[in-house]
């Protein structure tokens, strides 16, 4: 059962699981920690701390040793084994004596502290606030690494992880998955005439119409300075030309400066597919068929939306290499650049005293 208030803000609280076959630890911790400003709910039982912990995902969990069903350490093992739940902190309530041997079978499990009952409130509110500080650093690292610092989606490397991942899973059976990637039309000119804030604001608002427009079900990605990707799971081909054409449109008709200089901007899109076959297929195949999509959009005419299944496989446009926008695989070193001066000395041959000099 779940504590709620109506006070504001609270809907945002920390959400914490309290895993106890005991109603009276439940209430006074309950209650205490309400008071703190968290939200709470409750399992008298592993198996439906279990199933509450995967569907609400607390922040942290407050876990019983000793229940009827199962122990907290088989509790704690199965929690630590799921991927919905590996994550989430486990501290252990119980009333039993604080032993080498009882911190040692918790921590093996997995489990982040032990507290003994009767809990002290102070000593529950400090672990507590220690645990959250740690996960909002963990987060700010994990947003760091993953998305894109201006606009707030999900950057380049972490999209072409999620392509990857996504087309291992249509590889497996999971059905089709869709790729579109889009490019925005004259922000290099809008840079050098209008100013790069202006530049800026071009990317901003395509980024929020792109937010906006794709369901929890897509990934969005910033891949480039006005280069963005969305990848569909869960979509037909109708849905994502749908998706596209919208967010085209609707970027389209946005009017910047409207009071002073009207002007209007547009995007190119491509979409691509994949379904399992061919099994070798990877995301790097994935991102060149949407990007030769992208391209013949491109060519053919501004402000269009052009999909890989729609081109003819026999005729495929061909694009110089400094025309294609997404790759996943890094270039190979080359001997083009070289730091010194116009012409590079001749290599110098090594002494035959020199160390090493014998060795092949």
């Amino acid at each position: 059962m779940e504590n709620k208030s109506s006070q504001p803000g609270r809907d945002s609280a920390p959400l914490i699981l309290i895993i106890d076959d005991e109603p009276t630890t439940v209430t006074l911790v309950g209650r205490f920690l309400h008071k703190a400003g968290y939200r709470t709910v409750s399992a008298e039982n592993g198996r439906m701390g279990i199933e509450i912990a995967r569907k609400y995902k607390p922040n942290i969990i407050l876990l019983d040793i000793n229940m009827p069903d199962m122990d907290g350490y088989a509790v704690c093992e199965q929690l630590k084994s799921c991927h919905e739940t590996e994550e989430i902190p486990v501290i252990f309530i119980a009333a039993v004596v604080k032993t080498d041997d009882i911190l040692r079978q918790c921590f093996d499990v997995g489990a982040y502290d032990f507290i003994a009952k009767p809990v002290d409130r102070v000593v529950l509110d400090y672990r507590i606030r220690v645990v959250l500080r740690e996960q909002a650093v963990r987060e700010a690292y994990r947003r760091s690494a993953t998305e894109d610092h201006a606009t707030g989606l999900m950057n380049r490397r972490q999209f072409i992880k999620e392509v990857d991942q996504a087309v291992d899973t249509a590889r497996a059976g999971a059905g089709e998955v869709f790729l579109i990637l889009a490019d925005i039309e004259g922000t290099e000119q809008a840079n050098t005439r209008l100013g790069y804030e202006f530049g800026d604001e071009l990317v901003l608002t395509f980024a929020r119409l792109v937010h906006r427009f794709a369901s929890l079900n897509y990934r969005s990605a910033r891949i480039g300075s006005d280069e963005f990707g969305i990848l569909m799971t869960n979509a037909s081909k109708t849905q994502a030309v749908e998706l596209a054409d919208r967010v085209r449109c609707t970027f389209a008709a946005i009017v910047f400066d409207a009071d002073s200089d009207p002007k209007h901007f547009t995007a190119n899109f491509g979409l691509a597919c994949y379904h399992g076959d061919p099994p070798d297929f990877n995301a790097d195949a994935f991102l060149g068929q949407a990007d030769i999509a992208l391209c013949a959009a491109k060519e053919a005419g501004r402000n269009r939306a052009l999909a890989f299944w729609q081109l003819d496989p026999d005729a495929l446009p061909k694009f110089p290499p400094d025309v294609r926008h997404f790759r996943t695989r890094p270039r190979q070193p080359t001997q083009r650049a070289f730091v010194g001066a116009l012409d590079p000395p001749a290599a110098q041959e090594l002494p035959e005293s020199a160390p090493g000099a014998d060795r092949a």
